[in-house]
């Protein structure tokens, strides 16, 4: 299950072991819409190996000031606290599992 978090969530999620997958996004955004579904998709094949989070960016400004999240949708990978990369805007699934394959 894709998580919604909070700025005060942010730095125990990305923690977690394993891959992290967090998306920056807002209600106004359309290739956010776009992309929620296939996000979920990811985090159902993947079964647990990949935590999905996203964050509002509308709501939760502390962490995507302090990121400098500029666009969206915006996909930051962590692996074991560290960031690992970045997409930005909306990317077909193959791509996005092809990011994730070389990651995990």
């Amino acid at each position: 299950m894709v998580i919604d978090i909070t700025d005060e969530m942010f730095r125990d999620t990305i923690r977690q072991p394993g891959l992290v997958i967090v998306e920056f996004w807002a209600p106004w955004c359309s290739y956010c819409k776009l992309l929620e579904p296939i996000l979920e998709e990811l985090d159902n094949q993947y079964n647990g190996a990949v935590q999905i989070a996203k964050i509002n960016v509308e709501t939760e400004t502390v962490i995507s000031t302090e990121l400098n999240v500029l666009s969206l949708p915006g996909l930051f990978f962590y692996k074991d606290g560290s960031l690992v990369g970045t997409v930005t805007g909306f990317v077909p699934k193959n791509q996005l599992e092809a990011a994730i394959n070389q990651l995990i």
